[in-house]
């Protein structure tokens, strides 16, 4: 650990095919900072799985990094994506009364569940087969995979290997340095040991500055990219504590700003060169609290003045829209929107920590509405959240009722989500303490009673939830979360 490195490969590890903005980061501040080494980009998502392993040994051969940077997105399972139906399965699994659909269920969840526990297979097999086959590397794994399953993770894998939680600018730089890593949020086996390093102050994001000509020359998948949604952050931190939240650990409480105009720089780059039509601000949150809208509106002003026409969306809290910036959001070309709104009972809300006030989030909509916004929302239903009663399930099928009514029944698409547990998070600790989950539970477990319990959905209202849902997910994709809602209302209604 303690040797300067003149070269990094960064490995951007097989996910769902998304443009990889932690390595470009990373590529970018270490070329900012130390500009005499040399950097590669990697990208196996982009490579069949079959060559996968082989790409790897022959990039290695070929650009002879002195340090291999493996990124993890993520591991999140039983979340609606699309195309994805391990969250049915796993509702026909344990609510259907029908026992034929569950059996079925039950054989098609235990496939899923292998494709799961294949995918991980797969990127830690990558990982050891790498380290063994050069073991004079130097080797680091980050990313939120692996922020958020540190201690799982690290202890399948061979001593050396370097994680690096949460934000790894700083924490890179140092490993490519030689410097001492006790100062940085990092993980590592030692002697039989786990060490974890002390987190450090904040990375300054104000020197974020990313060349996508330079990060161009040295990710040559980045080619595959052009023409798609790019990620980049505005931002990074949210001051918020949302009970099933994992943005505060990772990124930090305290909000820090890019400088607008690098951002405006990159997008005119994007845009010119990679035929870039369409943004997300890839931020916890574009407008985190009421500090943050000086930033954003001077962010909107200066696409406004540039005249591209640039589609951008990210995750945004519309009771923090004020008029001003809902008409900068419609003519800077805000697209598609995604709301967590979790619930639309206030008391829920504040059980969960979500920190906004419903009339607040109705009035941003008011307020783009009123500007002319023609876009679609999500909005996102934690159903059967901490503090859920009858009553508080009726509140949330008013409130999309009422967000319905503000923006148009069609441009308005509500989803529902159910809590997954997570380590790092308030809501995890407040089932230790209650009993609900071990202390020395596996946030990994893929048994169908960890993903029971993992799968938030405690009685009294699991199963008239779930019943609501397998009527409704027959349906087209579109309109089950809508199917759901008014299922529900009628076994709540009693009708």
């Amino acid at each position: 650990m303690n040797r300067e490195h003149s070269s990094i490969l960064y490995i951007w590890l097989p996910c769902q095919k998304i443009y990889p903005v932690g390595p470009t980061y990373l590529a970018a501040y270490i070329h900012r900072k130390r500009p005499h080494i040399r950097q590669r980009i990697l990208d196996l998502s982009t490579i069949p799985r079959r060559e996968r392993q082989r790409t790897i040994l022959d990039m290695v051969e070929a650009f002879k990094p002195d340090l291999i940077a493996f990124s993890w997105r993520d591991i999140q399972i039983y979340a609606p994506h699309g195309g994805d139906p391990s969250l049915e399965l796993a509702f026909d699994f344990y609510y259907s009364r029908d026992m034929l659909r569950r059996v079925k269920a039950g054989l098609k969840g235990l496939r899923m569940v292998f494709t799961y526990e294949n995918g991980i297979r797969e990127k830690l097999h990558l990982l050891q087969k790498t380290i063994k086959a050069f073991p004079d590397k130097t080797i680091t794994l980050g990313g939120g995979a692996l922020s958020v399953f540190s201690r799982e993770i690290i202890r399948r894998l061979p001593h050396g290997v370097i994680g690096v939680i949460g934000e790894g600018e700083e924490a890179l730089l140092a490993v490519a340095d030689g410097r001492d890593l006790k100062g940085h949020r990092v993980i590592y086996r030692e002697n039989g040991s786990i060490i974890s390093g002390t987190p450090a102050n904040p990375v300054s994001v104000g020197d974020i500055h990313v060349d996508y000509n330079y990060i161009t020359s040295i990710f040559p998948e980045a080619a595959s990219y052009f023409g798609e949604t790019i990620g980049i952050q505005t931002k990074r931190g949210c001051p918020y504590h949302c009970e099933f939240c994992l943005y505060p650990y990772i990124e930090g409480e305290q909000v820090r700003y890019r400088d607008p105009e690098a951002i405006l720089r990159e997008i005119d780059y994007l845009y010119t060169h990679w035929n870039t039509r369409k943004i997300w601000f890839a931020d916890a949150q574009f407008i985190p609290g009421s500090a943050a809208v000086p930033h954003c509106t001077t962010l909107l002003e200066g696409l406004v003045r540039r005249g591209r026409p640039v589609e951008w969306s990210g995750y945004v809290r519309t009771s923090l829209i004020t008029p001003k910036l809902a008409g900068l959001m419609v003519a800077s070309g805000v697209g598609d929107l995604e709301i967590s709104i979790t619930s639309g009972s206030q008391k829920v809300l504040n059980e969960m920590g979500m920190g906004f006030r419903l009339d607040h989030l109705y009035e941003g909509c008011r307020y783009l509405k009123k500007e002319g916004y023609r876009g679609k929302v999500t909005l996102n239903y934690s159903m059967n959240a901490p503090g859920e009663t009858e009553e508080t399930l009726l509140e949330s099928i008013h409130s999309y009722k009422v967000i319905a009514d503000i923006m148009g029944k069609g441009r308005i698409r509500p989803v529902i989500f159910f809590i997954g547990v997570q380590p790092h998070t308030r809501i995890e600790e407040r089932l230790i303490e209650s009993g609900y989950l071990e202390k020395t539970y596996d946030p990994l477990s893929l048994n169908p009673f960890s993903i029971r319990k993992l799968l938030y959905n405690p009685p009294p209202l699991d199963r008239m939830i779930a019943a609501s849902c397998l009527e409704a997910w027959g349906e087209k994709e579109e309109e089950r979360g809508e199917r759901v809602m008014l299922a529900l209302e009628k076994r709540l209604r009693g009708e």
